[in-house]
């Protein structure tokens, strides 16, 4: 057991008297902010009855004589701020009258002047700390507001003021006694705090918020509509709800289950929300409290008031009952230690450990300061006004206060972080979660909905549009093209242009020399050549040999070269003599320009659900997977993104499209594949092309060119400082698809003010088959500014986005989380990997397969997907 603390006696006067500690902080704060005005307390009250406004006055100035911190001043002395108490002060008391104009018009005047007299700036060292103003609304129809500063008053000073202020009117009026006088004052107190510091009972404090409050202590990381400045700012504002009584009571009800009162349930439910919309498995929420635990400091007004820091785990996840249970705890701990200045322990936390935080929480929970039910002055009665303030001293606040019809929660938000509308739909997400957890605390927190139905239901661009496809396997398209228009140009390779029908019937040949190779329907055959005609002809040739393709780069090393084929079961590759000596032994080289049999067996060709080619990652998330995709995620998404381009695939518009990559990444498969189902023309431009400048010009101005799918960093290569006529006469016509990474605004803004081709941001993994999202950058909503790129836009027909927890819970608009796709172009796996399935591929109840995909997404806001930072993995353009 602690020893008892001193009791508080008269300070020795002819001694200058300290801050305490939650002045000083508040003193310091004020020197580093010159003009701030977030400390400001202001009250408002509507006085209806007869007012005495000389006896008024008189009060007030009475109450700062009674209460010797309403005539202090604050000065430095030396490295440490001192009180100064002047003997006699006066009070500012303004009395405005507007009782001569109608009585809605006065009240918005006086509305606004109270808004400006809130905004007033203290001097600490040389203002009287206490203003008063009068607005009379009619003969017995009044306004009466007065403004403080925080350093000389809290939330409980503000029924002692009023208490006693009405004392003193009664007394300035003649009838009653003046209050006795106080033994003690508020610098009494500060001397004492000062002493009481260095006792055994708070090292017994101070120990405990140590071990409470260990390194590493965790900074609240919630998604912003801003940019976060360095520079602090305290502008703010607040939404408010209403909570009827009936749920106040199930709220209370929950709470006792676990031994927990209102508050505690209430801070539970706010860290839930925390925890769901950061992330971060533990979260500190300030709490303040009266800090007068000493009785003979009850009736005196000043700044007493002190901070817990609740420090919460969701590392386990547990259900809303253990955790309420486990909140309950960690707040009747704080409360045995609340003695220890919360300004003291951030000291001592910043002078022991260099990586926590000042001031420990960002973001608070208080139950809002209360009067007295019924306020008089003489005969007239008061009402509290809200006054419109303009400053928060913290990110996030909620307070909450009793009502008869239940409870008021205002949330007050930094404007420069937050919009309102996020505010509002954070107190809906919270009505939302406690109820949940009223009908099963057993829930688990990350199982806890946040989505009411109506939200749920704005969310429905997640669904791309429903359509019905053919699902015709790209293989069979082009041999309906060169059955149709054999002579028409396919593919065009530096010199060579290949139609459709020798594209046909060398693919035939190819595929019937694969047959007699020993390939079967469901193989995979490696394709290693050069980005030349022939690489089209090796891809149709194995696609009719009912086989799958795996591009391997010519110059990838010996050692990767064999890890590849080896996880793909490869056991033949399509490819030419100088690229044949690369492979190891055990492998079959079969020519791409192979003749056909003499007797070719009938070939098998593209079955639906056969795999149409194999992958692999970057790596850039760990070993590099092989993907197999099938026919019909291949057809599915051809059908889509042509839908989405207006690009129609029954020959009748032949486009000419550009493939500056490389098979073995699907960047360039959007020029690829909708181009030839189309009967277009294909050009692989060489690699030579590909990556010079001066080169690319002369290739654009020679060769129309439709399309264009390519990475921002590639075309900014190619096209350079380029602007206006110049920069269009390098891009495609109709159609640029920017892929692989980030679109910044600035290069999309000079793309468009060129007067060059429609832009599409076009997002999708391997997994998902070549892409999933795309934004139309002349159609869609403007992207945020402070985004820097463009979003990844809205799934293509027949798809589905989802931004969930990590726990995979749908997340509401403006919470990041992992990026889920879902829909008939996810592929079904990871070659040779069941145990990486498992991790990214989940099959809904539904029946719909999703990947995961791990980038992490922040704003839902303006029916475009948009990325919290760069994509995870670049696509390198190779030769």
């Amino acid at each position: 057991m602690t020893p008892a603390q001193p009791t508080i006696a008269p300070r020795n006067r002819a001694e200058p008297a300290p801050l305490s500690h939650g002045q000083e902080l508040f003193w310091l704060v004020d020197r580093a902010n010159p003009g701030l005005v977030a400390y400001n307390v202001p009250r408002a009250f509507r006085v209806r009855g007869a007012l005495d406004l000389d006896a008024l006055e008189r009060a007030i100035n009475a109450l700062a004589q009674r209460h010797e911190i309403l005539r202090t001043t604050y000065h430095a002395d030396g490295d440490h701020p001192i009180q100064v108490v002047s003997e006699v002060i006066r009070v500012p008391f303004e009395l405005i009258d507007l009782s001569s104009k109608p009585l809605s018009a006065s009240l918005a005047q006086a509305t606004a002047l109270l808004k400006e007299r809130a905004a007033h700036h203290f001097d600490l060292s040389r203002d009287v700390l206490l203003r008063a103003t009068v607005v009379r609304l009619g003969p017995d129809d009044h306004l009466f507001f007065y403004l403080s500063h925080h350093i000389v008053s809290d939330g409980w000073s503000k029924s002692i003021i009023f208490r006693d202020l009405g004392a003193l009117y009664t007394h300035e009026r003649g009838m009653g006694p003046a209050p006795e006088p106080l033994p003690l004052q508020f610098a009494d107190y500060a001397v004492w705090e000062r002493k009481a510091l260095v006792t055994a009972d708070a090292e017994a404090h101070l120990a405990y918020w140590r071990n409470q409050l260990a390194s590493p202590l965790p900074v609240l990381d919630l998604p912003t509509d801003r940019p976060v400045s360095a520079a602090p700012s305290f502008d703010g504002d607040h939404s408010d709800v209403i909570w009827p009584a009936g749920f106040v009571a199930e709220i209370r009800q929950l709470g006792q289950s676990q031994g927990a009162s209102f508050y505690m349930t209430l801070l539970t439910a706010w860290q839930t929300l925390l925890h769901r919309y950061s992330g971060q498995d533990e979260i500190i929420v300030g709490s303040p409290i009266a800090g007068r635990g000493q009785e003979e400091i009850e009736d005196l007004v000043g700044y007493f008031a002190n901070a817990l820091a609740f420090r919460t785990r969701f590392g386990d996840d547990p259900t809303f009952g253990d955790l309420l249970a486990r909140v309950a705890d960690t707040c009747l701990d704080g409360y045995e230690h609340q003695e220890l200045p919360f300004e003291r322990l951030v000291m001592e936390l910043k002078r022991n450990d260099a990586t926590s935080h000042a001031p420990l929480f960002q973001v608070v929970l208080t139950m809002e300061d209360t009067v007295p039910g019924e306020l008089t002055l003489g005969d007239a009665t008061l009402t509290p006004v809200e006054v419109p303030l303009s400053g928060t001293k913290f990110d996030l606040t909620l307070l909450f206060s009793e009502r008869p019809d239940g409870i008021r929660l205002a949330l007050w938000f930094k404007t420069d972080r937050f919009f309102r509308t996020r505010i509002e739909r954070m107190l809906g997400h919270l009505e939302t979660l406690l109820r949940a957890a009223i009908a099963n605390p057993g829930t688990r927190v990350s199982a806890l909905p946040l989505l009411s139905e109506s939200e749920a239901a704005q969310l429905a661009w997640w669904q791309g549009p429903a359509t019905t496809f053919p699902g015709v396997a790209v293989a069979t398209r082009l041999a309906a093209r060169a059955a149709a228009t054999p002579a028409a140009p396919a593919v065009v390779s530096g010199p060579t242009t290949l139609t459709y029908g020798a594209l046909q019937t060398q693919a035939m040949a190819l595929g019937q020399a694969l047959g007699s190779a020993g390939v079967r329907p469901g193989d995979r055959v490696g394709l290693l050549l050069e980005r030349t005609a022939d690489l089209l002809v090796g891809v149709q040739g194995i696609w009719l040999a009912g086989a799958a393709y795996v591009p391997l780069i010519p110059d990838l090393p010996a050692a990767r070269l064999a890890t590849l084929l080896q996880e793909s079961g490869v056991r033949v590759v399509v490819t030419t003599a100088a690229l044949a000596t690369r492979l190891p032994a055990g492998i079959t080289a079969v020519p791409v320009d192979a003749a056909p049999p003499p007797s070719g067996a009938p070939l098998p060709g593209a079955q639906p659900e056969a795999l149409a080619y194999v992958l692999f990652t970057s790596g850039s998330t760990g070993v590099p997977k092989g993907v197999g995709v099938t026919h019909a995620h291949l057809a599915h998404y051809v059908e889509a993104v042509s839908a989405r381009l207006g690009l129609a695939l029954d020959g009748s518009m032949p486009w000419t499209g550009a493939s500056v990559s490389t098979l073995a990444a699907d960047l360039g498969h959007t020029a690829v594949f909708p181009i030839l189902a189309a009967g277009g023309t294909l050009h692989l431009i060489p690699t030579a092309v590909a990556m010079e400048p001066a080169q690319w010009a002369q290739y654009t101005a020679h060769h129309r060119l439709d399309l264009l799918k390519i990475t921002p960093s590639h075309l900014k290569a190619l096209v350079g400082d380029a602007t206006g006529p110049t920069l269009a006469a390098l891009l495609p016509q109709r159609w640029l698809v920017l892929g692989g990474e980030a679109a910044p605004l600035p290069f999309v803004a000079a793309l468009r003010a060129a007067g060059g081709p429609r832009v599409l941001n076009h997002y999708g993994p391997t997994e998902t088959t070549v892409g999933a999202c795309t934004y139309l950058a002349d159609e869609e909503p403007a992207p945020a500014e402070t985004l820097g790129s463009l979003p990844i836009g809205r799934p293509l027909p027949n798809l589905r986005a989802e931004v969930r927890s990590a726990h995979g819970q749908v997340q509401p608009i403006g919470v990041p989380g992992e990026l889920w796709l879902g829909g008939p172009q996810v592929a079904q796996g990871y070659l040779g990997r069941p145990d990486l399935t498992a991790e990214r591929f989940v099959t809904d109840p539904a029946g719909v397969r999703w990947y995961r995909t791990g980038d992490r997404v922040r704003r839902l806001s303006t029916g475009a997907l948009e990325f919290l930072g760069r994509l995870d993995a670049q696509v390198k353009v190779r030769g």
